[in-house]
Protein backbone atom coordinates (compact mmCIF):
# COMPACT_ATOMS: atom_id res chain seq x y z
CA UNK A 1 0.00 0.00 0.00
CA UNK A 2 1.48 3.34 -1.07
CA UNK A 3 1.59 6.02 1.59
CA UNK A 4 0.43 9.51 0.86
CA UNK A 5 2.82 12.45 1.03
CA UNK A 6 1.23 13.48 4.36
CA UNK A 7 1.70 10.01 5.80
CA UNK A 8 5.35 9.86 4.72
CA UNK A 9 5.95 13.25 6.33
CA UNK A 10 4.39 12.09 9.57
CA UNK A 11 6.49 8.96 9.55
CA UNK A 12 9.64 11.01 8.96
CA UNK A 13 8.71 13.24 11.87
CA UNK A 14 8.27 10.20 14.08
CA UNK A 15 11.76 9.06 13.06
CA UNK A 16 13.28 12.47 13.66
CA UNK A 17 11.84 13.20 17.07
CA UNK A 18 13.24 10.16 18.92
CA UNK A 19 16.68 10.89 17.54
CA UNK A 20 16.82 14.58 18.45
CA UNK A 21 17.97 13.80 21.96
CA UNK A 22 20.80 11.70 20.54
CA UNK A 23 21.87 14.54 18.24
CA UNK A 24 21.86 16.98 21.13
CA UNK A 25 24.05 14.65 23.17
CA UNK A 26 26.48 14.14 20.28
CA UNK A 27 26.64 17.83 19.54
CA UNK A 28 27.09 18.89 23.14
CA UNK A 29 29.61 16.17 23.89
CA UNK A 30 31.36 16.23 20.54
CA UNK A 31 31.57 20.00 20.01
CA UNK A 32 31.06 21.71 23.33
CA UNK A 33 33.52 19.60 25.29
CA UNK A 34 36.38 19.48 22.81
CA UNK A 35 37.73 22.90 23.57
CA UNK A 36 39.56 21.79 26.69
CA UNK A 37 43.31 22.38 26.27
CA UNK A 38 44.22 19.57 28.65
CA UNK A 39 45.07 17.10 25.95
CA UNK A 40 47.01 14.96 28.40
CA UNK A 41 43.71 13.84 29.91
CA UNK A 42 42.69 12.34 26.59
CA UNK A 43 44.02 8.82 26.27
CA UNK A 44 44.04 6.51 23.30
CA UNK A 45 41.15 4.47 24.71
CA UNK A 46 39.14 7.58 25.43
CA UNK A 47 39.75 8.75 21.90
CA UNK A 48 38.48 5.45 20.55
CA UNK A 49 35.34 5.58 22.74
CA UNK A 50 34.57 9.10 21.55
CA UNK A 51 34.82 8.08 17.92
CA UNK A 52 38.37 9.22 17.12
CA UNK A 53 39.23 5.91 15.53
CA UNK A 54 40.28 7.41 12.20
CA UNK A 55 42.57 10.12 13.63
CA UNK A 56 45.90 10.43 11.81
CA UNK A 57 47.65 10.73 15.20
CA UNK A 58 46.55 9.73 18.69
CA UNK A 59 46.95 11.72 21.92
CA UNK A 60 49.51 9.31 23.36
CA UNK A 61 51.86 10.02 20.43
CA UNK A 62 51.84 13.80 20.65
CA UNK A 63 51.80 13.57 24.44
CA UNK A 64 55.09 11.65 24.37
CA UNK A 65 56.68 14.12 21.96
CA UNK A 66 55.61 17.10 24.05
CA UNK A 67 56.88 15.52 27.27
CA UNK A 68 60.20 14.66 25.65
CA UNK A 69 60.55 18.30 24.63
CA UNK A 70 59.89 19.35 28.21
CA UNK A 71 62.49 16.87 29.45
CA UNK A 72 65.03 18.32 27.03
CA UNK A 73 64.24 21.77 28.40
CA UNK A 74 64.80 20.50 31.94
CA UNK A 75 68.19 19.08 30.95
CA UNK A 76 69.17 22.42 29.47
CA UNK A 77 68.20 24.35 32.60
CA UNK A 78 70.17 21.92 34.79
CA UNK A 79 73.27 22.49 32.68
CA UNK A 80 72.78 26.23 32.94
CA UNK A 81 72.54 26.06 36.72
CA UNK A 82 75.69 23.94 36.88
CA UNK A 83 77.50 26.46 34.70
CA UNK A 84 76.34 29.30 36.95
CA UNK A 85 77.86 27.57 39.96
CA UNK A 86 81.20 27.06 38.22
CA UNK A 87 81.22 30.64 37.00
CA UNK A 88 80.69 31.87 40.55
CA UNK A 89 83.74 29.88 41.68
CA UNK A 90 85.90 31.21 38.85
CA UNK A 91 84.77 34.80 39.39
CA UNK A 92 85.57 34.60 43.12
CA UNK A 93 88.21 37.13 44.17
CA UNK A 94 90.27 34.39 45.79
CA UNK A 95 90.17 32.16 42.72
CA UNK A 96 93.34 30.54 41.44
CA UNK A 97 93.92 30.48 37.69
CA UNK A 98 95.17 26.91 37.72
CA UNK A 99 92.09 25.66 39.56
CA UNK A 100 89.82 27.83 37.41
CA UNK A 101 91.35 26.45 34.23
CA UNK A 102 90.61 22.94 35.46
CA UNK A 103 86.94 23.88 35.88
CA UNK A 104 86.64 25.32 32.38
CA UNK A 105 86.48 21.90 30.72
CA UNK A 106 83.45 20.95 32.82
CA UNK A 107 81.81 24.25 31.98
CA UNK A 108 82.46 23.73 28.28
CA UNK A 109 80.89 20.29 28.50
CA UNK A 110 77.82 21.76 30.21
CA UNK A 111 77.45 24.32 27.41
CA UNK A 112 77.68 21.60 24.76
CA UNK A 113 75.12 19.43 26.55
CA UNK A 114 72.74 22.37 26.91
CA UNK A 115 73.02 23.04 23.18
CA UNK A 116 72.34 19.34 22.52
CA UNK A 117 69.22 19.46 24.70
CA UNK A 118 68.00 22.56 22.87
CA UNK A 119 68.58 20.86 19.51
CA UNK A 120 66.62 17.82 20.69
CA UNK A 121 63.71 20.00 21.78
CA UNK A 122 63.77 21.77 18.42
CA UNK A 123 63.58 18.44 16.55
CA UNK A 124 60.61 17.34 18.64
CA UNK A 125 58.93 20.68 18.00
CA UNK A 126 59.42 20.19 14.25
CA UNK A 127 57.59 16.84 14.42
CA UNK A 128 54.71 18.36 16.36
CA UNK A 129 54.59 21.32 14.00
CA UNK A 130 54.01 18.92 11.11
CA UNK A 131 51.17 17.31 13.08
CA UNK A 132 49.79 20.75 13.90
CA UNK A 133 49.72 21.86 10.26
CA UNK A 134 48.05 18.64 9.13
CA UNK A 135 45.49 18.82 11.92
CA UNK A 136 44.56 22.37 11.02
CA UNK A 137 44.34 21.48 7.34
CA UNK A 138 42.05 18.52 8.02
CA UNK A 139 39.80 20.61 10.25
CA UNK A 140 39.59 23.41 7.71
CA UNK A 141 38.90 20.91 4.93
CA UNK A 142 36.08 19.23 6.84
CA UNK A 143 34.43 22.53 7.70
CA UNK A 144 34.68 23.55 4.07
CA UNK A 145 33.02 20.29 2.98
CA UNK A 146 30.15 20.91 5.41
CA UNK A 147 29.78 24.48 4.15
CA UNK A 148 29.68 23.37 0.54
CA UNK A 149 27.18 20.63 1.38
CA UNK A 150 24.77 23.09 3.01
CA UNK A 151 25.37 26.31 1.06
CA UNK A 152 23.34 25.19 -1.94
CA UNK A 153 20.31 24.89 0.35
CA UNK A 154 20.94 28.25 2.05
CA UNK A 155 21.51 26.50 5.41
CA UNK A 156 24.52 26.67 7.70
CA UNK A 157 25.84 24.17 10.17
CA UNK A 158 25.64 26.80 12.89
CA UNK A 159 21.91 27.25 12.21
CA UNK A 160 21.31 23.54 12.52
CA UNK A 161 23.39 23.33 15.69
CA UNK A 162 21.55 26.24 17.32
CA UNK A 163 18.11 25.06 16.32
CA UNK A 164 18.53 21.57 17.72
CA UNK A 165 19.01 23.11 21.18
CA UNK A 166 16.24 25.69 21.00
CA UNK A 167 13.45 24.84 18.54
CA UNK A 168 12.66 21.32 17.35
CA UNK A 169 10.28 22.43 14.62
CA UNK A 170 12.79 24.87 13.17
CA UNK A 171 15.45 22.18 13.33
CA UNK A 172 13.16 19.81 11.37
CA UNK A 173 12.49 22.48 8.77
CA UNK A 174 16.23 23.17 8.37
CA UNK A 175 16.99 19.45 7.93
CA UNK A 176 14.28 19.18 5.29
CA UNK A 177 15.50 22.37 3.60
CA UNK A 178 19.02 21.04 3.47
CA UNK A 179 17.74 17.67 2.18
CA UNK A 180 19.59 16.16 5.12
CA UNK A 181 18.47 13.11 7.04
CA UNK A 182 18.89 12.86 10.77
CA UNK A 183 21.44 10.07 10.33
CA UNK A 184 23.46 12.20 7.91
CA UNK A 185 23.46 15.11 10.34
CA UNK A 186 24.54 12.84 13.17
CA UNK A 187 27.44 11.58 11.10
CA UNK A 188 28.36 15.15 10.17
CA UNK A 189 28.41 16.15 13.84
CA UNK A 190 30.40 13.07 14.85
CA UNK A 191 33.09 13.52 12.20
CA UNK A 192 33.49 17.21 12.92
CA UNK A 193 33.69 16.54 16.66
CA UNK A 194 36.38 13.93 16.08
CA UNK A 195 38.44 16.23 13.86
CA UNK A 196 38.14 19.16 16.25
CA UNK A 197 39.18 17.02 19.17
CA UNK A 198 42.23 15.74 17.33
CA UNK A 199 43.18 19.30 16.48
CA UNK A 200 42.69 20.32 20.12
CA UNK A 201 45.15 17.84 21.60
CA UNK A 202 47.60 18.25 18.73
CA UNK A 203 47.65 22.03 19.13
CA UNK A 204 48.02 21.73 22.91
CA UNK A 205 51.02 19.40 22.50
CA UNK A 206 52.50 21.70 19.88
CA UNK A 207 52.20 24.70 22.19
CA UNK A 208 53.85 22.79 25.04
CA UNK A 209 56.73 21.77 22.79
CA UNK A 210 57.05 25.29 21.41
CA UNK A 211 57.43 26.68 24.92
CA UNK A 212 59.89 23.95 25.88
CA UNK A 213 62.02 24.42 22.76
CA UNK A 214 62.09 28.18 23.22
CA UNK A 215 63.14 27.89 26.86
CA UNK A 216 65.72 25.21 26.08
CA UNK A 217 67.26 27.48 23.46
CA UNK A 218 67.39 30.34 25.94
CA UNK A 219 69.04 28.17 28.59
CA UNK A 220 71.57 26.88 26.05
CA UNK A 221 72.44 30.45 25.01
CA UNK A 222 72.83 31.52 28.63
CA UNK A 223 75.11 28.54 29.33
CA UNK A 224 77.28 29.42 26.34
CA UNK A 225 77.44 33.03 27.50
CA UNK A 226 78.51 31.91 30.96
CA UNK A 227 81.30 29.85 29.41
CA UNK A 228 82.46 32.83 27.35
CA UNK A 229 82.37 35.09 30.38
CA UNK A 230 84.27 32.52 32.44
CA UNK A 231 86.95 32.34 29.73
CA UNK A 232 87.30 36.13 29.87
CA UNK A 233 87.52 36.07 33.67
CA UNK A 234 90.17 33.35 33.46
CA UNK A 235 92.27 35.48 31.11
CA UNK A 236 91.92 38.45 33.44
CA UNK A 237 92.90 36.24 36.36
CA UNK A 238 96.00 35.01 34.54
CA UNK A 239 96.93 38.57 33.60
CA UNK A 240 96.52 39.72 37.21
CA UNK A 241 98.66 36.83 38.47
CA UNK A 242 101.35 37.58 35.86
CA UNK A 243 101.34 41.22 36.86
CA UNK A 244 101.64 40.31 40.54
CA UNK A 245 104.50 37.97 39.68
CA UNK A 246 106.38 40.68 37.77
CA UNK A 247 105.78 43.17 40.56
CA UNK A 248 107.11 40.67 43.11
CA UNK A 249 110.16 40.01 40.97
CA UNK A 250 110.78 43.74 40.55
CA UNK A 251 110.43 44.27 44.27
CA UNK A 252 112.88 41.45 45.00
CA UNK A 253 115.29 42.90 42.46
CA UNK A 254 115.15 46.34 44.05
CA UNK A 255 115.62 44.82 47.47
CA UNK A 256 118.67 42.89 46.28
CA UNK A 257 120.13 46.00 44.67
CA UNK A 258 119.59 47.98 47.85
CA UNK A 259 121.29 45.28 49.88
CA UNK A 260 124.25 45.22 47.50
CA UNK A 261 124.53 48.99 47.68
CA UNK A 262 124.55 48.97 51.47
CA UNK A 263 127.13 46.21 51.54
CA UNK A 264 129.30 48.14 49.08
CA UNK A 265 129.04 51.28 51.16
CA UNK A 266 129.96 49.36 54.29
CA UNK A 267 132.92 47.79 52.57
CA UNK A 268 134.12 51.16 51.30
CA UNK A 269 133.78 52.64 54.75
CA UNK A 270 135.85 49.87 56.29
CA UNK A 271 138.52 50.26 53.64
CA UNK A 272 138.65 53.99 54.23
CA UNK A 273 139.03 53.49 57.95
CA UNK A 274 141.75 50.93 57.38
CA UNK A 275 143.59 53.34 55.11
CA UNK A 276 143.35 56.14 57.65
CA UNK A 277 145.13 54.13 60.40
CA UNK A 278 148.95 55.18 61.01
CA UNK A 279 151.61 52.65 59.95
CA UNK A 280 154.26 52.20 62.83
CA UNK A 281 156.93 50.76 60.62
CA UNK A 282 156.82 53.69 58.28
CA UNK A 283 157.03 56.21 61.16
CA UNK A 284 160.17 54.58 62.48
CA UNK A 285 161.76 54.30 59.08
CA UNK A 286 161.20 57.99 58.34
CA UNK A 287 163.65 59.45 60.99
CA UNK A 288 166.29 56.90 60.06
CA UNK A 289 165.98 57.92 56.45
CA UNK A 290 166.24 61.56 57.41
CA UNK A 291 169.30 60.87 59.56
CA UNK A 292 170.98 59.03 56.74
CA UNK A 293 170.23 61.95 54.49
CA UNK A 294 171.68 64.41 57.08
CA UNK A 295 174.74 62.77 58.70
CA UNK A 296 175.82 65.90 60.64
CA UNK A 297 172.55 66.16 62.40
CA UNK A 298 172.00 63.81 65.22
CA UNK A 299 168.63 62.61 66.19
CA UNK A 300 167.18 64.17 69.30
CA UNK A 301 168.13 62.29 72.42
CA UNK A 302 165.74 60.41 74.46
CA UNK A 303 165.44 62.38 77.69
CA UNK A 304 165.04 59.18 79.62
CA UNK A 305 167.96 57.42 77.99
CA UNK A 306 171.24 57.40 80.07
CA UNK A 307 174.00 59.76 78.81
CA UNK A 308 177.70 59.03 79.24
CA UNK A 309 180.05 61.99 79.75
CA UNK A 310 183.87 62.16 80.30
CA UNK A 311 185.35 65.16 82.17
CA UNK A 312 188.80 66.75 81.95
CA UNK A 313 190.20 64.52 84.64
CA UNK A 314 189.35 61.45 82.68
CA UNK A 315 186.42 60.45 84.82
CA UNK A 316 183.40 59.00 82.94
CA UNK A 317 180.06 59.69 84.38
CA UNK A 318 176.78 57.98 83.14
CA UNK A 319 173.85 60.29 83.72
CA UNK A 320 170.35 58.92 83.88
CA UNK A 321 170.86 55.86 86.00
CA UNK A 322 172.83 56.50 89.14
CA UNK A 323 174.77 59.71 88.91
CA UNK A 324 177.06 58.67 91.78
CA UNK A 325 178.40 55.79 89.72
CA UNK A 326 181.82 56.47 88.27
CA UNK A 327 183.98 54.62 85.90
Amino acid sequence: MRLSRTSRKKNNRRLILPQLAGIVVISVYGIGQITSPTYALITGSAAAESGITSAFVFPVTVDQLANQASEAMNRAVLKREAAKGVFADIADTNADSEAAEGQMSGMQEAAEQARGAAASAAELLAQLEAYSLRSQQELAQQREEIRLRLDSFAVTFEQLEAAQHTDTSVFEQLLAQANLSIVEFQEMVRELASTVRVDTYVQAAYQQAMTAASQAGTYADETSQLYTQAADVLQELKAAEEKAKLEAEEKAKLKAEEKARLEAEEKAKLEAEETAKPDTGEEQAKPEAEEAANPGVSAPADPDAPVTETNADGITVTIGHNKTDFK
